[in-house]
């Protein structure tokens, strides 16, 4: 916030959790990620009209690929993880992802990487099982 409203023309307005933004012909909905995939503050935004799942570093890839793409982006999110480890790892990091299944996106919009277009409710799920089984590993593995 301190950077926001240094920088910002007049005050910002805060949107809460789930809360939706009418843009004129389209929708967006903020959803609330803490921790997913990154800091306490993260977020998501849900594009209602084209069913579109603004994802962030959610799936990010390494290297270069097209700007959209119908392939499976999972595995390459994977590696992405392994080589950076940069998303949280705690008990709701599955969930969370898994969580955002209920908005059954058709195109996932990626910051780093190929942003995808095809069944994106099934990659979701794919991604929350890995971070459920990395979760699970490390936890053992401290143990």
């Amino acid at each position: 916030m301190v950077s926001l409203n240094d920088l910002a023309d007049r005050p910002p307005r805060v949107v809460g959790d789930n809360e939706v933004l009418d843009l004129g012909g389209r929708r967006v909905r903020y959803i609330d990620t803490p921790h997913v995939p990154h800091a306490w503050e993260s977020g998501l935004i849900f594009e209602e009209v084209t069913a579109t799942l603004f994802c962030g570093d959610l799936f990010t890839q390494i290297g270069e690929g097209p700007a959209v793409t119908e392939e499976d982006i999972v595995p390459a999110a994977i590696r992405a993880e392994e080589a950076f480890g940069s998303t949280s790892l705690t008990p709701t990091t599955a969930s969370t992802i898994s969580g955002l299944m209920v908005f059954a996106p058709r195109r996932l919009a990626v910051m780093h990487g190929s942003c995808f277009s095809g069944d994106c409710t099934k990659a979701l799920e794919q991604l929350a099982a890995y971070y459920d089984t990395a979760f699970k590993s490390a936890i053992s593995a401290s143990a």
